[in-house]
């Protein structure tokens, strides 16, 4: 894809972010700055709020504060875990999909799995930063640790939402009252995403299916140099057949998927037309059947069109909730990565500082930064050198 065509194709996504920036420079009095990329506008809102809900659930949320600790701890074993796989599968397994990507709206990333659509990337990431920060507030209120700040961050043009604890106030607290608050921002990330789930699947998805019959299956996107785009298979094209069999949803596919091996011939196609696709081994595993295709998705028809508007809504709000969820769970864990000024990062360093004496852990924990920044640096860029080449 051509300059041009980039600048055509994504005009308005560029204007927005081009606005952001423009916002922050001229009024860039009203900011504070930190690694002169991230700017923080400072309000009082939201400070209230949470004082009040510490007040009321003060006992509980102490409480359960501390069980935080252990479940931050277990996230960071696991991003960690994540990590050292995806640089394994980066040097040995070849057409394996990056385990680290950024996350910007309305941008495609060269080698990223998935594309994060713009209103729904904006509007779930805002709201998942904001809970995030604003538990953050709510476990410093409940220990009696002024909040000085909140307000909005923007991480280059990216929007965000942020709280500012008294850090004197905060260090002279125990190191239980310490983690409990560095681990409330990421685990409520997964506490919501949680929540989204429940409604999806208790709440949003029957209303859904009352209103509309399924009538086939398409895929999101197509992988180059796989049998499924080798078979002349598209995104986004109906189909409803699969070896001769009617099929209405995505769900026969995957099934089939998991029960056949690698060079097995698969018939997909619809009234008009047919693909013959020949598996092939799964990147992640090689005894399992692989098409190359990304996403499958349900087709429906509406029952009744008068009800078209309610259908546009639930599925708006259905998109919405799902990009909170997998961005709630995506920035939780990222949060608890061990480096740096992150929430991970602040419990290992105040974890290394209580077993040893302040000046070793700080080396100790200087050195665990630049490798796990080295590591997401290589999980990052890799994937997207070997994309644009």
């Amino acid at each position: 894809m051509s300059f041009l065509s980039v600048i055509i194709n994504y005009k308005f996504v560029i204007l927005f972010y081009v606005i952001i920036v423009a916002i922050v420079f001229f009024y860039k009095k009203k900011f504070f700055f930190q690694a002169k990329f991230i700017a923080l506008y400072r309000t009082k809102i939201g400070i209230k709020l949470m004082h009040k809900v510490a007040k009321w659930f003060g006992p509980f949320i102490r409480g359960f504060g501390y069980v935080f600790i252990f479940i931050g701890y277990a996230g960071m074993l696991l991003i960690v875990y994540f990590l050292f796989d995806g640089f394994y599968k980066l040097l040995f397994v070849p057409g394996a999909p990056a385990v680290l990507s950024p996350v910007i709206p309305g941008v495609p990333i060269p080698g990223s799995p998935i594309f994060v659509p713009f209103w729904y990337g904006i509007t779930a990431l805002f709201t998942v930063v904001l809970v995030h920060e604003f538990f953050h507030g709510v476990v410093c209120a409940a220990h009696n640790i002024k909040v000085k700040n909140s307000g909005i961050v923007f991480f280059g043009p990216l929007i965000g939402a942020f709280v500012e604890p008294d850090e004197k106030q905060l260090k002279k607290k125990s190191w239980w009252v310490q983690e409990s608050m560095f681990a409330a921002g990421p685990v409520s990330n997964g506490f919501l995403s949680l929540f989204v789930m429940i409604l999806l699947l208790l709440a949003v998805f029957p209303l859904i299916s009352g209103l509309v019959n399924p009538s086939g299956f398409y895929f999101i996107d197509i992988s180059e140099g796989f049998p499924a785009m080798e078979a002349g298979v598209q995104p986004s094209i109906v189909y409803n057949m699969i070896n001769g069999v009617p099929v209405n949803n995505e769900s026969y596919l995957n099934s089939l998927l998991d029960t056949i091996s690698p060079g097995v011939t698969i018939l997909i196609g619809n009234e008009n037309l047919t693909h013959t696709v020949i598996t092939t081994s799964h990147p992640d595993n090689p005894d399992k059947a692989y098409l190359g295709v990304i996403g499958i998705q349900s087709k429906y028809e509406l029952k009744n069109v008068a009800n078209n508007w309610l259908f546009n809504l639930l599925t708006i709000i259905s998109k919405f909730l799902q990009w909170v969820f997998i961005l709630s769970i995506g920035i939780g864990l990222a949060n608890l990565l061990p480096l740096g000024p992150v929430d991970g990062g602040r419990m290992l360093h105040l974890s290394l500082e209580k077993r040893i004496d302040k000046k070793k852990a700080l080396l100790i924990f200087s050195r665990i930064t630049i490798f796990f920044l080295a590591l997401i640096i290589i999980l990052v860029v890799v994937p997207i050198f070997k994309a644009v080449i």
